[in-house]
């Protein structure tokens, strides 16, 4: 598997557990059907590689994931964006998911990912374009990865 894919899979399962313990639903991808609120979306975004040595073609990449919110009301919305920045400020362990995956097997950490920017962006949604009003936001962040 791909370190990009280990980093995403990380991402993924870290904002899954992150929410667990409360009633929303965590997805690795935007919701293109039958949208339950709560939602969590989790899809990576831009790879953008930066000039790492003097003199060297070696780069480092700066990754960028979306965390798009769908909730109920504004509470529930602000409150899952809260809880989900207040997490990424201690950054992300990236697992070996080539040995299985979570909850049968707990894969060996291999980096972590330090997140350089966050930002949240509340959605809003025009009522008359929608079936059934829901409340949005994304949070952005991007991040650097480090192996141990």
């Amino acid at each position: 598997m791909h370190i990009l894919t280990k980093q995403d899979l990380s991402v993924y399962y870290y904002v899954k557990d992150t929410l667990a313990g409360t009633s929303v639903n965590t997805t690795d991808e935007f919701p293109l059907e039958g949208l339950d609120l709560p939602t969590v979306a989790v899809e990576n975004s831009a790879i953008t590689p930066r000039p790492w040595e003097l003199g060297n073609k070696k780069q480092k990449e700066d990754r960028t994931w979306n965390i798009d919110i769908f909730a109920i009301n504004k509470t529930q919305r602000d409150e899952l964006s809260y809880n989900i920045v207040r997490a990424l400020y201690s950054g992300i362990p990236v697992y070996d998911y080539d040995e299985g995956f979570p909850p049968d097997i707990t894969p060996t950490q291999m980096g972590y990912l330090h997140p350089l920017h966050i930002e949240v962006t509340p959605v809003r949604i025009r009522p008359e374009l929608v079936e059934k009003m829901y409340y949005r936001a994304t949070v952005t962040f991007v991040a650097e990865y480090s192996y141990l």
